[in-house]
């Protein structure tokens, strides 16, 4: 397929579209953004992803005199998107990777100094250097834990010889080493977990990109997918995409064909199903997921493993003042993903200013943009938007990719896509 050079004036004119879209929640004003900024609240933050560092910079926006407080858990963070790029070899580590000096300049006090307890009670926050923190909100986007109890053999100790890599960082590069080391002729076997977990489309793009390299490195190896599903988001576009593309790698065993892993042998790469026993040379299992784990010790979720909010606010519906966002907030359906986070904590923000204020909740509006690469030059546009009507959320636009799309449509969603990761960086952390 040919390759087509991009203009910086559409390099530019691309991101202020996504701008448009994404940055919503950064920068908020109206009536009760104004009665809101006088106020002198705190307003602690529990994680620095896309949902934690988008609340920081909103609340900073619309409440510049409340103390606000970021607490995270590493001085960097690794987005997921982009991170089956650097697992195929397309990119480098540092392309997915930001920090929080900008937030800081912002007056957001950025701690490193994870929490570990949260009294909703007393409104304090217990963090790992024994520090006790009073809030009169907070706000929690702690990502997701991994549920191993379903997978014999899978643990936290195992995940150095079989990688999650779904939180982007040192697994990424773990199972990149893995992927890149293989010996041509060798079988990578990755799984799907059951729903819902952290950004749907992405085990479908994982797949994708892991045969694009073999193709391009290793011709005679082959890919395993083994889904804990009937199914996977998007499967029209992506099925389409491994037809075209990776026909002669590519098998898929959906749990109706015995594509569900009971158990491992992390010794031997072995992954065990009801009915076979499949020897990989790299084995990547994506185990089920639930809300991260400080979330559940301070008792925020309920029995799905999920937390319960409000949707129209994000106030979790067990804990006083408190605000859950991101892929650990229970709310259907909108999907587990970066730019629906920052949607999100554009919308607890916005109610947590209505509320100091003493104003009316505004009516919440989400956008989900995500774009999914099905090969360097093809990739696949997974836009929506959703408002709050009827007591229910609605899905009121899409802008999905089509079967049967041209080459050259395929190509510009591919720059689309880069172009799309740089600007949702750059409008969070930058």
């Amino acid at each position: 397929m040919r390759q087509k050079k991009y203009s910086r004036r559409f390099a530019m004119a691309t991101g202020a579209a996504f701008a448009a879209h994404i940055v919503m929640p950064i920068i908020l004003g109206g009536a009760n953004a104004r009665a809101a900024a006088s106020a002198k609240v705190k307003i602690v933050i529990i994680g620095g992803g896309f949902g934690g560092a988008t609340a920081a910079r909103s609340a900073k926006a619309t409440m510049p005199q409340a103390e606000v407080i970021l607490l995270t858990d590493q001085s960097s963070f690794w987005m997921c998107p982009g991170s089956n790029a650097v697992i195929s070899g397309l990119t480098d580590i540092a392309s997915i990777e930001v920090n929080y000096k900008n937030l800081s300049v912002r007056g957001i006090d950025v701690r490193l100094d994870p929490a570990i307890g949260v009294d909703a009670n007393k409104h304090t926050v217990t963090t790992q250097s024994g520090t006790e923190i009073r809030y009169n909100k907070l706000i929690m986007s702690p990502g997701v834990a991994f549920d191993y109890s379903d997978i014999e053999g899978l643990s936290l100790d195992t995940i150095d010889r079989v990688p999650h890599a779904w939180k982007a960082g040192p697994q990424t590069s773990l199972l990149k080493q893995q992927l890149h080391t293989m010996e041509d002729g060798g079988l990578f076997v990755m799984t799907m977990p059951r729903a819902p977990y952290r950004c749907p489309p992405a085990p479908a793009e994982r797949a994708c990109l892991v045969a694009d390299y073999l193709k391009r490195e290793k011709p005679k190896s082959k890919l395993l997918i083994l889904d804990a599903k009937d199914s996977f988001p998007f499967q029209d576009l992506f099925t389409e995409a491994w037809d075209a593309l990776y026909s002669d790698i590519i098998e898929y065993r959906s749990i109706a064909d015995d594509g569900i892993v009971r158990e491992v042998d992390t010794n031997t790469l072995t992954a065990m199903t009801d009915f076979d026993e499949i020897k990989a040379d790299v084995l990547n299992v994506i185990p089920p997921q639930t809300a991260g784990n400080i979330a559940i010790a301070a008792g925020a979720t309920d029995a799905t493993g999920w937390c319960p909010v409000d949707i129209r606010t994000f106030a979790s519906t067990l804990l006083e003042d408190v605000y859950v966002i991101g892929d650990a907030a229970l709310a259907d359906p909108l999907p587990k993903a970066g730019s629906t986070a920052a949607s999100q904590a554009r919308v607890a923000i916005d109610a947590i200013a209505a509320s100091l204020a003493g104003d009316p909740v505004p009516s919440p509006t989400w956008i989900a943009n995500c774009y999914s690469l099905a090969a360097p030059d093809y990739g696949v546009r997974l836009g929506a938007s959703y408002i709050f009507e009827d007591d229910h959320v609605t899905r009121n636009s899409t802008d999905f990719s089509v079967l049967g799309a041209s080459d050259d449509t395929h190509e510009a969603d591919a720059r689309y896509a880069e172009v799309w990761l740089q600007q949702i960086k750059q409008e969070i952390w930058g």
